[in-house]
């Protein structure tokens, strides 16, 4: 598979011989606060997960109250730019944005920082950490670190190519400053979250479970075990989550009758993701943040910032997806001004699922 370099290979087979390998969700448009030290919190959503790409499936959990936008100034938040690059938002009567404006809340272009992104669209994450001034805070919102291509489940640990790909990246974003950790609650993610960690040398760190903040069925107006339910046998999650996000129609008459009730209008989200979830909790993290999804979250939030431009379209022939370590980069400088990019921790910033390598771990 072209992303997965060959380097990692010999070293992972160190890895493997040196440890074991070990080492949901509900939906709401509510997003709670980010813990931010101490005890590590607990999801009621803990049974294995079904994750036909990368995807999560969960019972029910009650979620409380964010952060809204409203109270981002009030409370010293950075608050995002009001004259960024987009489209132009035509409002309702009541103010409201209508559902499927293009808009955008933040900068989608690094500005003064003298970065370019490769030429799939994506911005280096070791790239971002150093050009971004001591002044700004960043969050890196990343997908995990390889696993097995067969063991999706909760419990499932990264490979030893995966150990190694999350121990290279933290040696990118090697520095003299500690970093805040998030991830779901998920074995893999987690140990994702505590090998970016050992590549940068850290040792006296902790990973934060906030499966309430960053759970990667974000974009679903259902639990994902609903969307699996429809489009299990028709092509699975990744197709029809990518087709939502791009905005094309539905391949599937039987799914296109049923799904776009199963999803958040997405720009509207994934604006609220970037505002409500990060920049509202910086205050609360440190001025590096590490935050450790899944697929189903971060492929959208790719897609929005980049403005459609990326190719993820796992529906075409192509097969493009969301690679291991990708994500997004949100910078807040101390002007309060806010950016988000697409950014990848490996060398490429895409996979092709049908050509991944199980390890079989």
């Amino acid at each position: 598979m072209k992303n997965i370099s060959a380097k990692y290979v010999v070293s992972a087979l160190f890895v493997g011989l040196c440890m074991f390998a070990g080492c949901g969700d509900d939906t709401s448009s509510t997003i709670p606060l980010a813990p931010n030290t101490g005890a590590v919190s607990s999801s009621s959503a803990d049974q294995p997960q079904s994750e036909p790409g990368d995807t999560q499936s969960s019972s029910s959990e009650n979620i409380s109250n964010p952060v809204s936008s409203s109270s981002v100034a009030d409370s010293g938040v950075p608050a995002s730019s009001s004259d960024a690059n987009s489209s132009t938002v035509t409002s309702s009567s009541d103010g409201a944005i209508p559902p499927g404006t293009e808009f955008y809340t933040f900068e989608t272009t690094p500005g003064a920082l003298g970065i370019v992104p490769d030429a799939d669209g994506f911005y280096d994450a070791g790239d971002i950490y150093k050009a971004v001034p001591k002044t700004s805070k960043i969050a890196f919102v990343l997908r995990h670190s390889k696993r097995s291509k067969n063991n999706t489940g909760k419990n499932s640990p990264l490979t030893p190519i995966g150990i190694q790909m999350a121990q290279t990246l933290g040696t990118k974003l090697a520095g003299d400053e500690a970093f805040y950790y998030a991830s779901t609650d998920f074995v893999r993610t987690r140990a994702t979250a505590e090998n970016i960690a050992t590549g940068r040398g850290e040792t006296d760190m902790e990973v934060v479970t906030w499966d309430e903040g960053i759970y990667g069925s974000y974009f679903l107006t259902v639990p994902s075990d609903t969307l699996d339910a429809l489009v299990s046998k028709r092509g699975g999650n990744p197709r029809y989550i990518a087709q939502y996000a791009y905005g094309v129609p539905y391949t599937n008459e039987i799914v296109a009758a049923t799904i776009p009730a199963y999803f958040h209008d997405f720009f509207q989200r994934g604006n609220q993701f970037v505002n409500e979830v990060v920049v509202a909790n910086m205050p609360n993290w440190k001025r590096v943040s590490v935050l450790i999804s899944h697929d189903m979250l971060v492929a959208p939030l790719i897609i929005l910032v980049s403005k459609r431009t990326i190719d993820l379209k796992i529906y075409e022939e192509t097969n493009h997806w969301v690679n291991y370590l990708s994500g997004i980069a949100v910078i807040v400088d101390e002007a309060g001004v806010v950016t988000a990019l697409p950014v990848r921790g490996d060398e490429v910033g895409w996979m092709r699922p049908k050509d991944e390598v199980n390890e079989g771990v």
